[in-house]
């Protein structure tokens, strides 16, 4: 090798270039590292994402699958004093907290039946139709003779399969009876019995076929047994006085709307114009409601959000608190750390380029 070929090649290696070949381009690694990132942060996005493990069908809320998002509100919403005595010609008085509407409530009292008259409301009292599929009916006999069911009085399910419940509620006396009974329950223990129930309801071996064949009493049922946790806190609400919020709003001849919002949990969706009295027991309802609006486990996820806006419109901005975030979101943290990693990558993919 001659003087000349031999300083070349000592310059060439302290560059680093080798004189016998080249190095292989570096396009594959950076594509496929490139590639490694998208999907790294596709995975913790997928991780760190809010995650309803329930199965959705159409439009409606999300199959039950795991529901303990109980409300931890303040023991002021929830009072467990005896209800007081209901007079038998209740003076007309103003609205308790009641800053926007000056109107007058009148209260509805029957006193004509005797206590020893009072019968608790059954769910599904006025029986059940022959439009079911075999294994639904059986379902619904056994629902409605278990002892655990009836032991709840279910509030969510007497609200709209009940005729002894629409008649106490022409009653402030009888729904204030009813509240007390319904109130009296073990909220731990029914709300785990409520959600057994839906489970099976939807199951192949029970009514899965009707509820997918949109059956009106197998919806019902569906939603009046997965929001028991709700309506149990928001009907078991009272005022300043010590009375049931829901029986004030049952009873409210002079705003017949008073009682709308109660039926968001099972679904039903305020009917627009609709002017509820702004108290604090219409505020502190909206804010149980407000608790559950975000787990899609619950019909309320469906008719909160617009429900509150129209509240608000009427009541005043933040009368009624947005929906509560869904618990196991994603937090800020998280984000953070996901924009680190991103980044750290990003410089990793500079360098072995």
């Amino acid at each position: 090798m001659s003087h000349h070929a031999r300083k070349r090649q000592h310059r060439n290696r302290c560059r680093g270039v080798s004189l016998y070949g080249r190095t292989p381009p570096t396009g594959f690694n950076s594509r496929a590292l490139f590639s490694l990132l998208v999907v790294f942060l596709l995975f913790c996005n997928s991780l760190l994402a809010s995650v309803s493990a329930a199965e959705t069908y159409h439009d409606r809320p999300a199959l039950l699958v795991d529901d303990h998002l109980a409300w931890t509100g303040s023991s002021l919403y929830l009072d467990h004093r005896p209800s007081p005595v209901v007079p038998l010609m209740s003076p007309l008085h103003t609205n308790d907290d009641d800053t926007t509407t000056p109107s007058k409530r009148s209260i509805n009292t029957n006193s004509h039946a005797a206590d020893t008259d009072f019968t608790v409301p059954l769910p599904f009292d006025t029986g059940l139709s022959n439009n079911f599929t075999s294994s639904c009916s059986s379902f619904f006999t056994r629902l409605r003779t278990s002892q655990g069911f009836n032991n709840c009085h279910p509030f969510s399910l007497m609200l709209q399969t009940s005729s002894g419940f629409f008649d106490a509620s022409k009653s402030y006396l009888r729904i204030t009876q009813t509240l007390d009974v319904t109130c009296a329950a073990n909220a731990t223990q029914c709300n785990n019995t409520m959600d057994n129930f839906a489970r099976e309801l939807v199951s192949a071996t029970a009514c899965k076929a009707d509820y997918e064949a949109d059956s009106p009493l197998v919806l019902q049922a569906y939603n009046g047994l997965v929001a028991y946790q709700p309506l149990y806190q928001a009907s078991c609400l009272r005022d300043k006085d010590g009375g049931y919020c829901f029986a004030n709003a049952v009873s409210n001849t002079s705003s017949p709307t008073d009682s709308y919002p109660y039926y968001l949990p099972i679904g039903q969706e305020l009917p627009g114009g609709s002017r509820p009295t702004c108290n604090s027991c219409l505020q502190q309802a909206m804010g149980v409601f407000a608790h559950y609006g975000s787990n899609a486990t619950q019909p309320v996820s469906k008719t909160y959000a617009g429900s509150a806006q129209q509240i608000n419109i009427a009541c005043g901005s933040g009368f009624a608190v947005p929906a509560a975030p869904l618990k196991g979101a994603a937090s800020t943290t998280s984000v953070s750390l996901t924009s680190t990693i991103a980044l750290v990558l990003m410089f990793v993919l500079y360098f072995f380029q």
